[in-house]
């Protein structure tokens, strides 16, 4: 089987569900996770923002980036 050590993803609306879900995934295979979201600051009503994202990569033994950007906006 393959491996992802030493691959980096880039995922995006990896702050939480099915992309952090992958993320972890790719970390615990030691892999380099870049991983983009919108959520910067913590909200209420929703669980996780792209700190506690990448804090949660590295403790799966990968290696995060988290840049804040939402890829909706052309702006961005």
């Amino acid at each position: 089987m393959t491996t992802l050590k030493g691959k980096t993803l880039f995922i995006t609306g990896g702050s939480r569900g099915i992309g952090l879900a992958i993320a972890l995934r790719a970390a615990r295979d030691g892999a380099n996770v870049a991983i983009a979201a919108k959520t910067d600051a913590p909200n209420p009503k929703l669980p996780g923002t792209i700190h506690s994202a990448a804090a949660a990569i590295e403790a799966a033994g990968g290696s995060a980036l988290p840049p804040a950007a939402s890829i909706a906006a052309a702006a961005e």
